[in-house]
């Protein structure tokens, strides 16, 4: 007989390891689950702690290409150790091709540790909202290219989030007047096709740029949800940005610090946040090679208990000097620069709070106050806080959901490259000993949502293998063409899919809100057989 101690034990397997969990919001804070449990009280605050990554820049996409960033898993790979090495845990990439699968890259970039913010839109014309034209760019066509967009990424669990538009609003023109609204029309559009079409919330956010007066503007009509400061007013909660990111350039290494940055004004500044702030791009490159004193003194120093990170421009050295590593355009391979190591240094030195999630405030409510926002740029558009109508045929696709043919999924069959087909070269042009590590834990993905989170009820197993394999593939998001059992394994999934099937049948209480990682269906399986033994 199996006894209920090593049951108990696989059972706590499944739900105590740091794995790569789904991050959520809480009022200002990101929150990292500390199990599949989702328990508020174990949960803890967390801090982005990454960079840009856009090989080859904006120039290098090709809307036609059957290629993009993250699609060639060698690429991926070599890149992925050098995160690992340099220390980070998250990456913002700012063009992909939603026809391209991502499969491989972003299963290496889950398994190696690695969360992803991603940018939803292109520089190519119809792929973003024009800030010159944004009512006549307001469209389905663009809309479309968005969804399918969500679509490709919205079952990596390691997706922490979408970014609607990069610097839209700015000082040039009347852009500032004419921009805002059809930004939150944007943000509105894409929160109820997740809300509707993707099995968990994920956040959406807003990158401004660096003008100190226009960001502040910026963020207190973008982060806004109630007219009189008491109630929260739907169509606004819907619209605004669930984070916001500043790309700010104002720390330079070796003239720069604490007071002259303008970092000590940042508190203050952004001391009435209500949503969780970021830098989304930082690391002024006018002293070369940077030294990054701004990381342990700056944002994860004296900015800790208010903002949540950022992510350093940026991964590879382009025409503007600011490359982390130089890629051999050759031979593939990279090396590291001298900005690589002074940032690892930093990185190794960041001390960060343990916050649990219960010690966070619950959700605030913050007044869209157009006088309070014009006090700060006269000429921002606030447009009353009205939001432009959504076009009809925008509602029917997120109603329905597109039929979209490239839905991406953590791969469960493959196993990822540890050793690389690209050198990795050290500062001195020697070849590093590389090999990319994988923390078993990082497969655990998924958790119990919250209950206004999508939901999964009523689940029956089927008592065959192939169809009891399908069904929970289809609910955790793993391709079922994927999914492969053989041997002795095989035939316990089926013992314990049988056992279930003929006497069991999950109410909606009972699961309510169960998910499963791509390991996961195999575990559960195990412990249900186990368990039939035990009764």
């Amino acid at each position: 007989m199996v006894s209920k101690n090593l049951l108990a034990a696989l059972t706590l397997s499944l739900t105590s390891v740091n794995a790569i969990y789904p991050i959520h919001i809480k009022n200002y804070r990101f929150i990292k689950p500390a199990s599949s449990d989702n328990d508020v009280s174990e949960n803890e605050i967390f801090f982005m702690n990454g960079i840009d990554y856009q090989p080859g820049g904006s120039s290098g996409y090709d809307p036609d290409s059957t290629n993009d960033v993250l699609s060639d898993p060698d690429i991926c790979a070599r890149d992925a150790f050098a995160f690992q090495q340099l220390g980070i845990n998250t990456v913002r990439i700012y063009t992909l091709n939603p026809d391209v699968n991502h499969d491989e890259c972003m299963t290496i970039l889950n398994d190696a540790g690695i969360y992803v913010v991603l940018d939803v839109n292109s520089g190519n014309d119809g792929e973003n909202l024009n800030r010159a034209d944004p009512s006549g760019s307001y469209n389905s066509q663009y809309l479309t290219r968005v969804f399918k967009f969500i679509e490709a990424f919205k079952n990596y669990p390691n997706v922490l989030g979408f970014i609607s538009g990069n610097e839209v609003i700015n000082d040039e023109e009347d852009y500032a007047e004419i921009d805002p609204a059809y930004v939150r029309a944007v943000q509105r559009d894409m929160k109820q096709y997740i809300a509707k079409n993707a099995d968990r919330p994920i956040p959406v956010g807003y990158a401004a740029a660096n003008q100190v007066d226009l960001r502040l503007a910026t963020f207190k009509y973008l982060q806004c949800n109630s007219l009189d400061g008491k109630t929260v007013n739907s169509d606004l909660d819907t619209s605004r940005s669930d984070f916001f990111g500043l790309n700010t350039y104002d720390w330079c290494s070796g003239q720069s610090d604490w007071t002259t940055s303008g970092y000590d004004k940042l508190n203050s500044t952004f001391s009435d946040a209500v949503i969780p702030l970021v830098f989304s791009e930082y690391g002024c490159n006018a002293n070369s090679p940077r030294t990054f004193d701004e990381v342990t003194e700056g944002l994860y120093g004296g900015l800790v208990n208010l903002f949540s990170g950022g992510l350093v421009y940026e991964y590879a050295q382009e025409a503007n000097n600011y490359g982390l590593v130089q890629i051999d355009d050759d031979d593939n391979s990279i090396s590291y620069l001298e900005d690589f190591t002074n940032l690892q240094d930093k990185i190794k030195d960041i001390s960060l709070p343990s916050t649990k999630e219960s010690q966070v405030a619950g959700r605030s409510i913050y007044k869209c106050d157009a006088n309070a926002i014009k006090k700060i740029y006269s000429n921002f558009g606030t447009s009353n806080f009205t939001i432009p109508k959504q076009p009809a045929d925008i509602s029917k696709m997120i109603k329905n959901g597109l039929n979209a043919t490239n839905v991406g999924s953590i791969l469960s069959d493959y196993t990822p490259p540890s050793t690389l087909k690209y050198n990795v070269k050290d500062t001195d042009g020697n070849d590093v000993s590389a090999t990319l590590s994988y923390d078993p834990s990082n497969t655990l993905n998924n958790v119990k949502l919250a209950a206004t989170s999508s939901v999964i009820s009523n689940v029956t197993f089927s008592n065959t293998t192939s169809k009891s394999s399908s069904s929970i593939s289809k609910s955790s998001g793993i391709s079922s063409s994927k999914s492969k059992s053989t041997g002795k394994s095989s035939k316990v999934i089926k013992s314990a899919s049988k056992s279930v099937s003929n006497s069991t049948k999950l109410s909606k209480g009972d699961a309510t809100n169960l998910k499963f990682n791509n390991n996961g269906s195999f575990f559960f399986m195990v412990v249900t057989a186990l368990f039939a033994l035990i009764i």
